[in-house]
Order: structure tokens, then sequence, then C-alpha cells
């Protein structure tokens, strides 16, 4: 999704896995094959119903090639990115504990796929973003493992180019997988969405007036996606809401220790048409993967 989904874009739907540790004192049930679709999501927290939840967390090495944009002559510069997506799969998040959150013990699932995509200006408002991504999950300490697959064309138009001010969001892709056992499935969806940018009074300290961004957006799944609720049984799901907040320095991104940050931020995910939510973490704008 227009995600991070560090966004991005997350697609809440396609969902996890784990069943929380309080409802499933005597049996641990084996993770469900949509599992596989957790590389897609950013790292946050997503409740499926009153018994099922799953904390994921996703870090994704990248490496760019060029910069989008004109030149001076207005020649087009196209920059392209090729990530490697690594994706954990938590069976509790106790941050309370949390020698025993990272406990490799605690470790429900792991993926990771190979990405590359491709910023295009096609003018100085409007920027066209395809990427495909391929990849490989496994559930721990069991025969479980899936091949994941995901297409998407994103677009973004800026009304107001290099300053703060209205971008437009939208995005197109085709996401599945196909696991060792059982049957192969997928899904297509439409994401729609809005952003805004305000300069703020706060300067980091290295004196750069901090941006504040917002944004709404929304996803409509072409083919409605199945779950199974232990409250509710067998249900669909046909579209979902995100919104988040998150700060920014314009000149250079945020650091701690060796890692790079364009954005921190929170967002939150529902579908109305469902129990599934999620709360998570915003490192990056949702046109970037």
């Amino acid at each position: 999704m227009i995600r991070d989904l560090n966004q991005r874009v997350v697609l809440i739907v396609l969902l996890a896995l784990w069943v929380d540790q309080s409802a499933v004192a005597q049996n641990e049930p084996e993770p469900d094959v949509q599992w596989a679709y957790a590389s897609f999501f950013g790292t946050g927290w997503y409740r499926i119903d009153d018994q099922r939840n799953a904390f994921i967390v996703r870090g994704t090495p990248r490496w760019q090639f060029g910069e989008a944009g004109f030149d001076e002559r207005g020649q087009r510069q196209i920059g392209y990115t090729l990530r490697l997506p690594l994706t954990l799969g938590l069976k509790r998040s106790d941050f309370t504990d949390l020698p025993g959150t990272i406990d490799p013990d605690n470790f429900a699932t792991v993926g990771i796929n190979l990405g590359f995509d491709a910023d295009i200006p096609v003018n100085r408002h409007w920027s066209l973003r395809p990427n495909a991504e391929l990849g490989y999950g496994t559930v721990i300490n069991d025969s479980e493992y899936a091949w994941i697959y995901r297409g998407e064309i994103r677009s973004r138009y800026e009304f107001q180019p290099h300053d703060p001010g209205w971008t437009a969001h939208a995005a197109l892709g085709y996401a599945g997988h196909t696991p060792n056992h059982g049957r192969s499935d997928s899904f297509s969806y439409v994401t729609l969405a809005v952003e805004r940018s305000h300069r703020t009074r706060w300067q980091s300290s290295e004196g750069e007036r901090i941006h504040l961004h917002w944004h709404l957006g929304y996803t409509d799944f072409i083919d409605e996606l199945d779950f199974n609720s232990n409250s509710t049984g067998q249900y669909s799901t046909g579209h979902a809401w995100q919104i988040a907040v998150s700060l920014a320095k314009p000149e250079q991104p945020f650091r701690f220790w060796r890692l790079k940050f364009d954005r921190l931020g929170l967002g939150y995910h529902f579908s109305p048409s469902s129990e599934h939510q999620a709360i998570t973490l915003v490192f990056r704008s949702i046109y970037d993967l």
C-alpha cells in the first residue's frame, strides 16, 4: 500500500497469524499461512480479533543508485533502489520484559525478500514508482514455508514541489504467496491517500526546522479477503483506512547509532467491516517502500 507500507503501508488484512499468549496458556497454535504476507507490513502491532495479535519487526537495508529529478538542462533523471526487507514475527511483545521479547524462542516466523523499484519523474509535480518483490518466508522450527511475491505501481503528485504542502498519492498492486502445503492465494488492491506537511517552530540540534507530516489513506481490496476468527468464525473484509503522523528533518535523516530514518512517527490502520486494527511505526514517506 502506499505503506510502511515504512511504511509503509500496511495492508492490515494480510495478517497475522499468531495467537496472543494470554489465549494459549496450554497449547500454542501453529501460525497460519498468512504469516507469509508479514514482509509487506511495517514494524508494528496488529490486532486480528480479541484473541489474535501479532507483532512484526521489519528492517530494510537498501542501496540507491542515482537520484530522481531533473538536471539543470531539464533532463529526466531516474532513481533506482535495491531493497532487502528482513522480517521477524514475534509470538508476543512485552516491552516490560525486553529480554523475553528479543529471546530467539519468541521468534515465530522469519522472511527475506528481494525488491527493486524505479522512481520516475514524469514532470516536476508528478512521479511514478513501479516496483517488484520476491521473497521466502518460513515458520521457525517447522517445515512450513512459502514463496512470496508482489508487484505494484505508486503515484505521487506534489502541488508544491520541494516545499511543505499537499500531496496526492495512489497505488495499484497485486500480491500473493505459494506455500509448500495447501493452495496458493493472491489478491489485488487500490490505494488512494492525501498527505500534508507543515513547518513547525521546533528545531533539531543542527538548527533545522522540523517538519510535521500527516496522511489519510483508503485501500480497497478488489478481491475480498477471507479470514478465520476465533470469535466470529470466517468473515471477509474489503477495505481499510490508515492515518499517520510523523516528524522529519528536511535536509538529513534522524540518526540513531548506525540507523537512519527519514521520518519518525506513528500510524493507525483499521477496517470498519472487520476487527482488524494495527498500530505501526512510520519511518518513511508513504511514497517510499
